[in-house]
């Protein structure tokens, strides 16, 4: 299992340190307002009824760990500032795509260098057939690009950047240990999702809910190929129907990031649709995506 390798543990580890943080910083808040209060009482109770400076300057030690517990942040990266950033790319891309009248799905490709990006086809040939994952990689890293004769934008979506913000997926340094991908392709075993269904999850759990409070729960399957995402509550609310025809909804397009840069696979969004309060997404994964 992918879990049992280094590189499974060392990320399950990470987000679980990550949510620890959260979880604490979180009562940053109630602890200080503790002792503040308490602080305050033992000093001006020691000072005026039993006249103990020793005892008062504990009480005012209180309450200035108490004050610095109070203005210390939540969050680095407040969510407020994640869901601006994720909203202003949102709407450039649209019109970049508005522009060149892109309505076919992305593909979502990892880099070597830790972002991800996705060549969006250009309209012109109603039975666009999808090229192999492994030609959009090695072509020219342009605006407009071409890929088997077809035109397509290579562009880098808002996901790219909140997964590198978040530091939830590392880059291995030179000299590591290769993927579970690379070890898959070497010793001609079968792919399978199940080593990557554990991290996914974590990883998704905590860039949506966690990370940019896009989402206030979300489910992860898998079957064959594919990968299924349940989310509710989606909170950036963003109008840009090309965008999410193209790449999915901001909370979807995140996930499909998030799933290329642990996978290192080409992803697209096949499905998407809202279900009173919760989306579903399903993700074709591999290297050569349906059309």
């Amino acid at each position: 299992m992918f879990e049992d390798r280094p590189e499974g543990r060392g990320i399950k580890e990470k987000i679980h340190r990550m949510k620890e943080n959260i979880f604490f910083s979180g009562r940053f808040l109630s602890i200080g307002i503790v002792f503040s209060v308490f602080g305050s009482g033992i000093a001006l109770f020691s000072y005026f009824i039993l006249e103990n400076i020793p005892l008062s300057s504990v009480g005012i030690a209180f309450c200035i760990l108490g004050c610095v517990l109070l203005i210390f942040p939540e969050y680095l990266v407040p969510h407020r500032v994640v869901r601006g950033m994720i909203s202003g790319a949102v709407t450039n891309i649209e019109a970049l795509l508005e522009e060149f009248s892109c309505n076919l799905r992305a593909v979502y490709l990892p880099s070597e260098k830790g972002k991800v990006y996705a060549f969006c086809p250009l309209p012109g040939n109603s039975s666009y057939p999808y090229p192999d994952a492994e030609r959009i990689k090695n072509a020219p890293k342009r605006i407009i690009s071409t890929v088997d004769g077809y035109p397509g934008l290579f562009i880098y979506p808002p996901g790219s950047d909140v997964v590198a913000l978040s530091g939830v997926v590392e880059e291995k340094e030179e000299g590591e240990e290769g993927s579970y991908l690379e070890d898959v392709k070497q010793d001609g075993k079968d792919f399978s999702f199940e080593n990557f269904l554990p991290q996914l999850e974590n990883a998704i759990d905590y860039l949506l809910v966690d990370f940019s409070e896009l989402a206030s729960k979300v489910l992860v399957g898998f079957e064959k190929n594919r990968v299924f995402l349940q989310a509710k509550n989606i909170k950036l609310d963003v109008d840009a129907p090309r965008f999410t025809r193209v790449l999915g909804s901001p909370a979807v397009s995140l996930a499909a990031c998030v799933i290329a840069q642990v996978t290192k696979m080409p992803v697209k969004v096949a499905e998407e649709k809202g279900e009173g309060k919760w989306i579903r997404a399903v993700f074709e994964v591999g290297g050569k995506v349906s059309g």
